[in-house]
């Protein structure tokens, strides 16, 4: 037992037993031995790794790390508008162009989501 643990044992008796006479000193005791034990440390916790997928998901979009929910957000609609196939097909774009679109849209909206869900 630490001094520590022994003051607060004692110091517990003997307030039990000046509040109770001697079936309080017993109570105190045991009292103060709980409230004196020695607790485990909190362990630090640590901080997460930088996820790769993360730093690739914000290459994808073109913005920093730090970004903001809205950067985030206005550099997706931006490429959304600028790939989207929907918007290529109708300025008459070839099959090949739309495919690559259509695998283009579905990075920038994987990356995205990841963002979203990890920034929560």
């Amino acid at each position: 037992m630490t001094p520590l643990h022994w003051t607060g044992t004692i110091a517990g008796m003997v307030f039990g037993y000046l509040a109770a006479g001697p079936v309080g000193g017993f109570a105190g005791l045991g009292l103060g031995w709980w409230l004196a034990r020695p607790r485990p440390r909190a362990r630090p916790v640590p901080s997460p790794a930088p996820d790769s997928r993360l730093k690739a998901a914000y290459r994808t979009l073109g913005v920093a790390p730090h970004a903001t929910e809205d950067e985030v957000r206005t550099a997706y609609r931006r490429l959304m508008n600028r790939n989207h196939p929907d918007k290529l097909a109708a300025s008459g774009s070839s099959a090949t162009e739309l495919g690559k679109a259509q695998l283009t849209t579905h990075e920038i909206r994987k990356a995205y989501d990841l963002i979203r869900k990890l920034k929560k």
